[in-house]
């Protein structure tokens, strides 16, 4: 075998995925998405997995179409585990950095697939491990599906009721509440409209407790706790900004909105939740807005 023959079947791959490697880490470091040498290590090990299922070349003539199945059955499993992995350690990217994700995915398939191509052909006479490779693109499947699907919940609904902090705050009695069986309650709300990322709290809140003067009294006590980063409620001294708030009770159901006039209870919320609080904007037509003003009823 000459040099030009070692460099092709052997090299090129290697230097390739070390200049994709290089142009991703340059594109994560801008937008600090993960630590570069974490993204490397994720990459590595994600491309080493995706080969190891080039051994079932030991199958000969077998693999197709038997073989072939099989290794598209572990790459779609293994797919929707990287998508779950990614969704619970890097939910905000995953959802609105998808490019980076699909990109810095492809480039671990196709270093996956030059090292199933290595394997398959080193146990296999028949040399045809670029063909059998391609098992590893259903392992792209499982993201794209997630996009799509959640891109499929993200359609507006009808909203039937919204809550906007009182001009006179409701003087809120809290005799009748029941404090024997409090509740801890995570909130994910943006403290003010341009603020990168959400605030995640927790507030306790007694299950009789009407939902909209909890929250009231939440933003109410947030601020007198931390008046210089205090939840921004209103547009000016005059008008307030309008909330809606929902819950996702699990990965496959849809947002079940809250009705701020009933308590918590009435609404079916449970401690194991994270209530989503959001700003919303009545228009038919507006400019295009960022963050969680982007919502219009």
């Amino acid at each position: 075998m000459n040099l030009k023959s070692i460099f092709i079947s052997y090299l090129i791959a290697p230097i390739l995925f070390f200049i994709a490697a290089l142009i991703m880490s340059v594109l994560n470091k801008k937008n600090k998405y993960l630590s570069n040498r974490r993204l490397i290590i994720t990459l590595l090990l994600t491309a080493v997995i995706l080969g190891v299922p080039g051994f079932l070349g030991f199958l000969g003539i077998q693999f197709m179409p038997w073989g072939y199945l099989f290794c598209q059955l572990i790459y779609l499993g293994l797919g929707v585990f990287y998508t779950w992995l990614a969704g619970k350690h890097h939910e905000e990217q995953f959802l609105h950095q998808k490019w980076f994700f699909l990109i810095a995915s492809l480039i671990s398939c196709l270093l996956g697939m030059f090292l199933f191509k290595l394997a398959f052909n080193w146990l296999n006479d028949m040399q045809y491990g670029v063909w059998a490779s391609t098992s590893i693109l259903i392992f792209l499947l499982p993201p794209v599906f997630w996009w799509g699907y959640i891109a499929f919940l993200s359609i507006p609904l009808e909203i039937y009721k919204v809550w906007e902090y009182p001009a006179i705050p409701d003087d809120i009695s809290m005799e009748h509440l029941d404090f024997d069986r409090l509740m801890v309650l995570e909130l994910d709300l943006y403290k003010n409209t341009d603020d990168p990322e959400p605030l995640k709290v927790k507030a306790k809140a007694p299950p009789n407790m009407n939902f909209g003067q909890w929250f009231q009294k939440f933003i109410d006590d947030y601020n007198l706790k931390f008046p210089k980063a205090g939840v921004q409620y209103k547009i000016n001294n005059k008008e307030s900004y309008k909330w809606i708030f929902y819950i996702k009770p699990s990965f496959f159901k849809n947002r079940h909105f809250i009705d701020p006039d009933l308590n918590i209870t009435e609404n079916r919320i449970t401690e194991s939740v994270t209530i989503f609080a959001k700003r919303v904007s009545e228009a038919v037509s507006e400019p295009t807005r960022t963050g969680d003003q982007a919502i219009y009823l």
